[in-house]
């Protein structure tokens, strides 16, 4: 892969030393890894960062395409029977709700209670806020409890400046319109942020391209933050904000529609100790309102509702040889629903955590990297997590891995509690035995940079077994019948992700990635919904892209990817469909007549007139967007 980049780069002239972007000598720092800043080539978990420029250069619009194109990651355009518009997992076992991946806002967890998972458009974060985006593949729940077994996402927005500055944006296309805005100022003691999103779609096109579907999304997302530092070591931090979606559902007679109201508090208080130590203290609340009008049976109503609080000690002994985060946290989730909870309408889940992570240089080759979390909650009981590294750097910039983890996945509250009357021959019941699943991970990797950090590599491969693996079954045969949940099933999953980034001038990169997922299970197609695990996750995908600054203000940049064959199975719908193989190709051109103008054309799905990703059988057609940004206080 590595030489498919530098034969692409052999006809550009060679760079000067100077000329290399600053970024990419400069090793990027994740937090999301071991709960403290490092370096992304030594942390003790296969990790991804995204950054804000990266975002900016490929126009990326939502959360689920930035994640698209990054290796290990398998992201699918779906629309769940409740309103979810992206199915996000790394490394398989990609389905309408993925239960085993953690995502986080701010270090604020997003996970919905109700069915796992995370309704990607309705969370309030705007893509103008966002500061990077770390991401981890692999076990974490020794740092971040049950619920992280396949993976980590973590978004950090942007802190308000010192100055004041704003940026107005507005674009549209064949098929939308959107506009967003922010303005922040501050001064020596901190700062303020504000910004708003409003997006209209008109959504994706009936089967075979005829026609238009139900498939709108009109979008409104509004978010503060305030920072307040009265002394160098102390920052004080409030953030809040909140989303309002009306979305229209495809394939569902009669018309359906469904709305999703959310909002969130946040505060923060973080104390610099001496050296590298730091405390930390965070409570959060947030709640979210799911409106379904009619859904089969009639309109649903669920409200999910969670708070939480914790406090954090990260520092560094033994001479700075050893780094220990020693943390504690609580968190109280609910669900609330007349419909899916009939009889019992609220239902909740307490959880106590306490956890540590230590890393520790044994020499100035070999660190040593070990956590455990202890998590007692009301679902799943007890539960032990954790997670073991060793990592060798025989020389500079060079590094190898080698780990072990172990991490539950808590059952969503409706999978343990459920009752819900789908329609008059077919009802879903949870099941109150339902335990945890269980996830042990071995992995190795390695990771290089070169040309004084223009090019780095890395390679992950792993081996996965899911014990206790939930899975939906039918319970009573026969007219009515009743769908429950059970743990009869054990899976199995081994792979690797190869990534290469070449950044060979100023503002000028290129990128390759290749990810190999192999699934097996036990039961096979036997459940309610014939869901197979082997066939549905694609064994193979590929995504090259690259971006360049021409001069005179104008750029370019173009994402493609490629996956294999798989097959959908869609638990919501109870439907299946074999998804052939694909290609999209991405593609935008921007000028910039000042530093603080920008206009832009792109257009996504280049290749053909439409494709089909989910077994909603929803059209992903060709399309064509343009706009302009306009900054100030540059």
């Amino acid at each position: 892969m590595r030489a498919l980049l530098l034969l692409a780069l052999a006809a550009v002239p060679a760079r000067a030393q100077d000329d290399v972007f600053d970024f990419f000598r400069e090793e990027a720092m994740v937090h999301v890894a071991s709960r403290r800043p490092e370096s992304a080539l030594l942390a003790p978990v296969a990790v991804d960062v995204v950054t804000a420029e990266e975002i900016k250069a490929y126009g990326f619009a939502s959360l689920p395409d930035l994640l698209r194109f990054r290796a290990g990651m398998d992201v699918i355009c779906a629309r769940s029977a409740d309103g979810n518009r992206a199915i996000v997992s790394a490394r398989g076992f990609s389905r309408d709700f993925v239960s085993e991946m953690q995502v986080l806002v701010d270090g604020r967890s997003v996970y919905s209670p109700f069915l796992g998972g995370v309704y990607w458009a309705s969370l309030p974060v705007q893509m103008q806020d966002i500061e990077r985006v770390e991401i981890v593949r692999g076990p974490n729940a020794a740092l971040y409890g049950s619920n992280a077994a396949l993976g980590v996402v973590n978004v950090v927005t942007r802190k308000p400046g010192r100055a004041p500055a704003g940026s107005l944006a507005a674009r549209a296309g064949d098929r939308m319109h959107a506009t967003a805005e922010a303005a922040e100022a501050g001064g020596r003691l901190g700062g303020l942020r504000v910004s708003h999103t409003f997006q209209q779609i008109k959504g994706n096109p009936g089967p075979a391209g005829l026609g238009e579907s139900n498939d709108f999304l009109h979008s409104n997302k509004l978010n503060v933050r305030a920072l307040l530092a009265p002394d160098p070591r102390t920052d004080l931090e409030v953030l809040g904000g909140g989303s309002w979606q009306a979305l229209g559902i495809p394939g569902v007679v009669p018309v359906q529609r469904v709305e999703h109201v959310e909002n969130f508090q946040m505060a923060r208080a973080a104390r610099r100790l001496d050296g590298t130590g730091a405390i930390e203290a965070v409570v959060s609340r947030a709640e979210l309102n799911v409106v379904a009008d009619p859904l089969f049976a009639g309109t649903v109503t669920v409200r999910t509702y969670q708070y939480d609080a914790e406090l954090l000690h990260r520092f560094a002994w033994a001479d700075e040889r050893v780094d220990s985060v020693f943390g504690a946290a609580w968190r109280l989730t609910g669900a609330y629903s007349d419909q899916t909870f009939a009889g019992q309408p609220a239902k909740q889940n307490e959880i106590v955590r306490g956890f540590t992570h230590h890393s520790a240089r044994v020499t100035d080759e070999v660190t040593a990297v070990a956590g455990v979390s202890l998590e007692n909650s009301q679902v799943g009981g007890l539960q032990p997590a954790w997670q073991a590294s060793a990592l060798w750097s025989p020389r500079e910039n060079h590094a190898l891995r080698l780990s072990y983890a172990h991490a539950p996945t808590m059952p969503p509250l409706f999978n343990k509690y459920g009752n819900y009357r789908l329609s008059a021959p077919l009802s879903l019941s949870g099941n109150a035995e339902l335990s945890p699943q269980q996830l042990s991970s071995w992995e190795a990797g390695w990771r290089h940079r070169a040309l004084e950090g223009a090019l780095k590599s890395e390679l992950s491969i792993y081996y996965m077994e899911i014990r206790d693996r939930n899975f939906a079954f039918i319970r009573t045969p026969g007219a009515p019948s009743v769908v429950s949940y059970d743990n009869r099933n054990r899976a199995a999953a081994w792979g690797a992700e190869l990534s290469e980034e070449y950044a060979f001038a100023a503002g000028r990169a290129v990128f390759a990635n290749y990810t190999l997922e192999r699934i097996r299970d036990a039961k096979g197609p036997t459940d309610v919904f014939r869901t197979d695990l082997r066939t549905g996750t694609p064994v193979h995908k590929v995504n090259v892209g690259g971006r360049a600054q021409l001069g005179r203000g104008f750029g370019v940049s173009a994402l493609l990817g490629y996956k294999d064959a798989y097959d959908a199975n869609s638990s919501t719908r109870g439907t299946r469909m074999a998804v052939k193989r694909s290609f999209r190709l991405d593609a935008r051109a921007t000028w910039s007549p000042r530093p603080d103008w920008e206009l832009f054309l792109s257009g996504m799905d280049l290749l053909q007139p439409y494709r089909v990703e989910w077994a909603d059988g929803t059209v992903l057609p060709r399309r064509f967007e343009g706009g302009v940004t306009k900054r100030f206080g540059l």
